[in-house]
């Protein structure tokens, strides 16, 4: 330190100086930022690190004051509770004086207190001084070299404040802040202008990529030429816009319509690299999140495209921070291989691509997972006489299609609701099934008697009053009308628990009591035959209908078809049962013992052994007393939101991770299939030349500023 600095302080005591001075040389991190002295006047990068005003050297610069006037005066205010370094001797018999924080503020007439913002301390030295001053201060004064007069402090604080000298350093302060005051002011301002054009450009861009892609509509079309009928979706809308939009329209015709080799943004290619950047943005957020969430499971399953190429979907399931329960979809990858091996390379190459560590996986849905199709799949192939029901449904819905006039003569002019009529079946979605089989039975009468009318019809074609006999035939016999009611009282549980079981937040406890409920519910309906039998005579079929082998259709197929179902779901339940009875001790009912409670718990804590200890037995007897008897049966969500909205992670910490581990475990596989509806969108047939990385990609729209520090060659970052 000079001499000069040294004078500045008559109050500082020797060994005091020279302690202040030991610690500017050390520059502790906590004061300084770490930043060091240069070695070399000519060397400026400390004023991207320096906080210490004392040590602000050739200030003179104007990139030093470019940089220092960037970080601000709150960058080097070194606000603390004590300021040991400003203590000083006063001369009254060992007493000191030393800054504080009421110094840091001035008074205002209503006995307010106001920071003041510009007054920056020195921890080296003790000192404080005028950020504005200290950077434009032409002559020299107390808080350009540093005060430390603690005896009348606010006293010249404020004569320096309302000092010309300062409301002028002041002035060129806020002019240089502001950007009128640099030397390159124009040209900043310049490229302000620059940078705000062509972040509008690319707002309206984004937005119509946004647009489109949240709907799967095609980009491209025949041509990419302004002004054509045929240049596609994203030119197409960026034109339509651009009739309401005079900075669009005034764009495009500057910019636009230059051809090749001029800059636009409109381009395709600039389109194919926004929607490149917002995948990646996407799949970024979704690996933040499962980093965040810790346990996460996994949900593959795969499907063929309409370019032949094996589709193998990822959806990613976890607990959020704020203790909600999701499942995302992340991206399609091509596969050759079904095999368990290839299987499992896929999963572990996705996993380590977002950087997750896959002992972290508590959970697995694979492919055949779906919900109930298994069940009436393998029915059908047991009993002839179901797979001939649902044929009969799909040829009644083929001939009622075929034509505009066939439709109208069978549901609008017999009056049959609009919501009921006959659908086209699928082997994978079985809501269809149920909502023909509903169709028919509730329409039975009406059905028939259309067809037979179009039977008798001889203005019909031949062929058309052939068909329609054959199926009013069928209709006619009492075992249709039986199967018909029969299969619309399962379906429609099955359709009912089906939704359920869908549902993003279900959990296994649930899952398991409504499909053990759905399986007695099937067993209750073995004793039911005549009960069919007699609605099917009195809605369905016609009064001299005979049932042909009664007790061969009692044992061969109603029996078989009950017991088939019964053991379908039975062994669903079983998959599911093994860990909600290892999870049960979660939900163990209030009478339960604690021994048992702790016995439970350290089975469950057993099997997870990395993630629980031999605590969770007690947590959960604590647990169980801190929340209220009549929420004891709440549903594990809700507990894991009681634990975040009270708080109390720490205190039960073992109850916490063990809810999270049991709301991650996947009940079904529907996230999986409903992200193929959505492939099908996207992939068309008009599109089956489509990339794989733009298959994958999401929309985002928080990409504008990583495009232009990309493109910063081209045209000044927006």
């Amino acid at each position: 330190f000079t001499r000069k600095q040294r004078e500045s302080a008559p109050h500082c005591s020797d060994e005091q100086w020279d302690a202040n001075t030991a610690s500017s040389s050390a520059l502790e991190t906590s004061d300084s930022g770490g930043a060091t002295l240069p070695s070399t006047n000519d060397d400026d990068s400390w004023c991207e690190t320096v906080t210490d005003p004392a040590l602000w050297r050739n200030i003179s610069s104007d990139r030093v004051k470019s940089v220092l006037i960037e970080r601000g005066p709150s960058s080097s205010q070194n606000r603390r509770a004590k300021y040991p370094a400003s203590t000083r001797d006063c001369g009254l018999g060992g007493r000191t004086r030393s800054l504080t924080n009421d110094m840091m503020c001035s008074r205002l007439p209503n006995g307010q207190l106001a920071p003041r913002e510009r007054v920056v301390y020195s921890p080296s030295t003790g000192q404080i001084f005028c950020f504005a001053c200290k950077l434009f201060g032409a002559t020299k004064n107390a808080f350009v070299d540093g005060f430390c007069d603690w005896k009348h402090p606010h006293l010249v604080l404020t004569t320096h404040e309302k000092s010309p000298v300062h409301m002028s350093n002041m002035l060129t302060l806020m002019q240089r802040m502001s950007g009128t005051g640099a030397i390159n002011s124009a040209l900043v301002k310049q490229t302000s202008e620059v940078r705000e054009y062509w972040r509008n450009v690319l707002q309206r861009v984004v937005a119509v990529i946004t647009f489109l892609g949240e709907r799967g509509l095609a980009f491209r079309g025949n041509d990419e030429l302004l002004g054509s009928p045929h240049n596609g979706n994203y030119l197409g809308v960026l034109e339509l816009i651009s009739q309401f939009d005079p900075f669009l329209a005034e764009h495009r015709n500057r910019h636009g319509l230059k051809g090749r080799g001029s800059v636009s943004y409109l381009s395709s290619t600039i389109c194919e690299e926004f929607i490149d950047m917002m995948g990646e943005k996407t799949r970024q957020v979704i690996a933040e999140e499962l980093r965040d969430a810790k346990y996460f499971s996994v949900i593959v399953d795969s499907t063929p495209d309409l370019s032949h190429v094996d589709q193998l979907t990822f959806i990613f399931r976890f607990v959020s921070k704020q203790g909600d329960t999701v499942e995302r979809f992340l991206a399609f990858e091509p596969i050759q291989s079904h095999t368990g091996q290839s299987l499992a390379d896929c999963v572990t190459a996705m996993v380590e691509n977002l950087g997750l560590d896959l002992s972290n996986c508590r959970g697995q849905s694979l492919d055949n997972a779906s919900n109930m199709s298994m069940g009436v799949n393998s029915i059908e192939a047991s009993s002839p006489e179901v797979g001939q029901y649902f044929d009969l449904l799909q040829s009644l819905c083929t001939f009622c299609a075929a034509s505009t006039h066939r439709w109208e003569r069978v549901f609008r002019n017999t009056g049959i609701h609009i919501d009921l009529t006959l659908k086209s079946l699928s082997n994978t979605r079985w809501r269809c099934r149920a909502d023909s089989t509903k169709a028919l039975w509730q329409n039975y009468a009406k059905i028939r008697e259309a067809l037979e009318s179009i039977a008798d019809d001889d203005t019909e074609k031949r062929d058309t009053r052939s068909e329609a006999s054959a199926l009013a035939e069928k209709l006619n016999k009492l075992e249709i009308a039986f199967m018909a009611n029969f299969w619309n009282t399962i379906l429609t549980r099955f359709h009912l628990t089906s939704l359920q079981l869908q549902k993003e937040d279900m959990e296994l406890r649930t899952a398991v009591r409504l499909l053990k409920g759905l399986c007695d519910f099937i067993s209750a309906q073995r004793n039911l035959s005549t009960d069919f039998e007699k609605e099917a005579l009195d809605d369905g079929a016609e009064e001299d209908a005979v049932f042909d082998g009664k007790s061969k259709f009692q044992i061969e197929t109603f029996n078989v078809t009950i017991d088939n179902l019964a053991i379908c779901l039975s062994h669903r339940i079983i998959v599911y049962k093994h860990l909600c009875d290892l999870f049960g001790v979660l939900f163990m009912p209030e009478n339960a013992s604690d021994r048992e409670l702790i016995e439970k718990a350290n089975i469950l804590a057993s099997a997870y052994p990395a993630d629980l200890d031999s605590n969770l037995g007690n947590e959960l007897i604590h647990f169980r007393s801190f929340i209220r008897s009549d929420e004891l049966n709440m549903p594990p969500s809700k507990c894991l939101l009681t634990i975040l909205e009270c708080g109390i992670q720490s205190t039960f910490p073992n109850v916490y991770v063990a809810l999270r581990l049991y709301l991650t475990l996947p009940v079904t596989n529907c996230e999986g299939e409903r992200s193929f509806s959505q492939m099908a969108r996207i992939k068309n047939e008009l599109r089956t030349r489509m990339t794989q990385r733009r298959l994958n990609n999401l929309d985002f729209n928080d990409i504008i500023l990583d495009f232009s520090s990309r493109k910063a060659r081209k045209k000044p970052e927006v």
